[in-house]
């Protein structure tokens, strides 16, 4: 960290000097920086003809933003476990004829969508309205790693589904209610992955 400290320090003081960029970067090269290090440290400073530079916006790490998205990911991942659980077994009911014992296989699952769906919803929304009062809150560092772990999850299951439809189809297993359960997950991780996904393009584009 004491590095990179410097590092900066260097690169306000060459730029206040007068220095150009390119020339900054060559100095820092025979100095033994590597290339990413250079790029970031110059990306720190916006690219315009005021003295002295300008820092950019960086990222924040609040307690506040770690419990409200932790909470808003860990809904959406408990709820989406249930909601694709519940689903399986309504496949299962177009199967079995016991349609009592099925529907009692679904109880504690429908138990905890009536929570978690308006409990993610209403977190979403609140979240979305203080984004837009406040574009400031998108560099929150917190959120943009829980977005991505929650992309490596959905795209993770996507491809485990993936991979069992696949051994289920050179076993002969592959039936009707296996193809519609093996739908039902990747519909389900398919929906999570392209929202966040798309969620972090249109920031990105920004």
């Amino acid at each position: 960290m004491a590095s990179r400290d410097e590092l900066s320090l260097f690169i306000r003081d060459a730029l206040t000097a007068g220095n150009s960029r390119a020339d900054i970067t060559a100095a820092l090269t025979d100095a033994g920086w590597s290339k990413t290090e250079i790029i970031d440290a110059l990306d720190a400073w916006a690219e315009t003809a005021f003295t002295p530079p300008v820092p950019r916006p960086v990222q924040t790490v609040s307690a506040r933003d770690f419990f409200i998205y932790a909470l808003t990911f860990g809904v959406l991942l408990v709820g989406a476990i249930n909601l694709v659980i519940v689903l399986q077994v309504l496949v299962d009911l177009l199967f079995e004829e016991d349609g009592y014992a099925v529907f009692g296989r679904i109880r504690f699952g429908v138990s905890v969508l009536i929570v978690a769906a308006p409990l993610y919803l209403w977190l979403t929304l609140r979240e979305r309205r203080r984004l837009a009062r406040d574009p400031a809150l998108h560099r929150s560092a917190i959120r943009k790693w829980l977005t991505y772990i929650a992309l490596l999850l959905a795209a993770g299951t996507l491809l485990g589904d993936l991979v069992a439809t696949i051994y289920a189809l050179l076993t002969g297993d592959l039936t009707a209610q296996f193809m519609l359960k093996a739908g039902i997950v990747g519909l389900v991780a398919g929906g999570i992955f392209l929202f966040y996904y798309n969620a972090i393009r249109q920031e990105d584009a920004e």
